[in-house]
């Protein structure tokens, strides 16, 4: 696949190491002639230095001969320019980032728009964020809310503290709910997919994968955590604006404290029934002040990290129940949660993994990446003439890494069992670890004649 990228902040340069493990054509364009320099020095792609709107600089880049323009730079206008442009001149696909309230969505919370203004896809990673603090937000003690397959499946993290008492119990023995089921254990940094024989261990982090429906009731034999009906937020821009609309349709109780004057009292006529604080939430005082401790939930969501976390570390000497916090900086994840942070969101790790979703082969409709790569669920569609097809799954020889978590069939979701079997047409949403993944491929491809 042949695939112009603009912009090389931290979003482009991920999905430059995605793609060129993947050995596609790659084509990198960007203003920053030190961004040029260290994206040669570390990957094998074709670079263009300038204004990446720039039809002499597209036509350089043959954006009409791409099979996918990714538009990432940090300007909102120039990222749908660009895009719009690489369509009209003959891209195949074109998608664009955008950051600001302009287009944000904020409105109707969708954060993804697709057709707009000619644009395949138009999304914005901070309303997808705010919509994943919201979803953690009503969970029972979840430490990340992932979708698929257009809402019909959850992937949903937790930790287990040492008195779970799903400890030292095989994975067959659990009794979990009919519809969900365990994809995969992150024990000591490393993940695998398990088997049911595997037993839990006090700090383990797993991931259930089933129907939303079911998904709390799997939850509760986790955790004795519920869902936040008080929530504090940090921060009044896109994220914090649009995770305050979402979670008051919800009837939460939410306070926001915004540091900036103008921005506290725009919000405050604009936000119906959502305390609006002017302050600082690093100040301790405000903290106490407010009652920040009685809350359920402090989702610390301002442009800056520093103050991301202290206001954070200060809500949990306070005794809030759990903290979120928005991290710029995708290499500090796990520093947050060492420093006891619940949960550490960020948008560059959100934007990346929307956009890979849409470069893969035309089978496989989607992909999002869990642990930072260290495992991938896809979205497969299953050829007429692929091996798996009528198929008994205890018969599919399904690799070793590799789990069957759903199949999708018009309506009807099935978390398949020994029994069941695939039909053509059916989505399969497979769990698996890059190692595994060609021979899960392999599995769905067409048979040659």
């Amino acid at each position: 696949m042949y695939v112009v990228i603009i912009g090389m902040g931290q979003v482009g340069r991920h999905v430059v190491r995605t793609l060129e493990w993947e050995r596609h054509d790659i084509v990198i364009i960007d203003r920053d002639p030190v961004a040029i320099r260290q994206v040669e020095e570390q990957h094998d792609v074709m670079t263009l230095q300038g204004y990446g709107a720039s039809q002499a600089i597209l036509d350089k880049a043959r954006v009409g001969d791409a099979d996918l323009v990714v538009a990432c730079t940090n300007h909102d206008e120039v990222n749908l320019l660009a895009a719009l442009a690489s369509r009209r001149m003959g891209a195949r696909r074109v998608i664009a980032r955008v950051q600001g309230n302009e287009w944000a969505g904020t409105d109707d919370g969708a954060g993804v728009h697709y057709g707009l203004l000619g644009v395949d896809v138009v999304f914005n990673p901070r309303v997808l964020l705010a919509q994943e603090l919201a979803k953690i937000a009503q969970s029972h003690g979840a430490l990340e809310v992932i979708d698929v397959a257009n809402s019909r499946i959850e992937v949903v993290q937790m930790e287990l503290g040492t008195s779970s008492r799903m400890l030292q119990r095989t994975l067959k023995n659990l009794g979990l709910p009919r519809g969900v089921l365990i994809g995969a254990i992150v024990r000591d940094g490393e993940l695998r997919v398990p088997g049911g024989g595997d037993v839990l261990r006090p700090q383990d982090r797993i991931y259930l994968v089933g129907t939303p429906d079911t998904m709390l009731q799997a939850e509760d034999l986790f955790t004795t955590s519920r869902e936040a009906r008080r929530v504090c937020i940090l921060g009044g821009g896109v994220v914090g604006e649009a995770l305050a609309r979402m979670l008051r349709r919800t009837d939460t109780e939410v306070m926001l404290i915004e540091r900036d004057r103008a921005r506290a009292e725009a919000l405050a006529a604009s936000l119906a029934h959502v305390t609006v604080v002017h302050g600082d939430g690093t100040d301790l005082s405000l903290l106490e002040e407010e009652g920040v401790g009685s809350y359920d939930l402090l989702a610390a969501v301002s442009h800056e990290d520093e103050v991301n976390l202290m206001a954070g570390l200060l809500a949990k000497r306070q005794g809030v129940g759990r903290v979120a916090t928005l991290v710029h900086r995708p290499d500090y994840l796990d520093i947050y949660r060492q420093l006891g942070v619940d949960v550490a969101l960020s948008p560059r790790i959100v934007a990346s993994d929307h956009i890979l979703r849409f470069c893969r082969q035309k089978e496989l409709q989607s992909l999002t990446l869990l642990e930072e790569g260290k495992a991938e669920i896809l979205e497969i569609i299953a050829h007429p003439d692929a091996r798996v097809v009528g198929v008994p799954v205890r018969q599919m020889g399904v690799p070793r890494g590799a789990l069957l978590c759903a199949l999708i069939r018009e309506d009807d979701v099935v978390i398949p069992s020994g029994n069941d079997t695939i039909v053509a047409g059916d989505t399969v949403v497979v769990l698996t670890t890059p190692e595994a993944r060609p021979a899960v491929a392999r599995m769905f491809r067409k048979r040659s004649l």
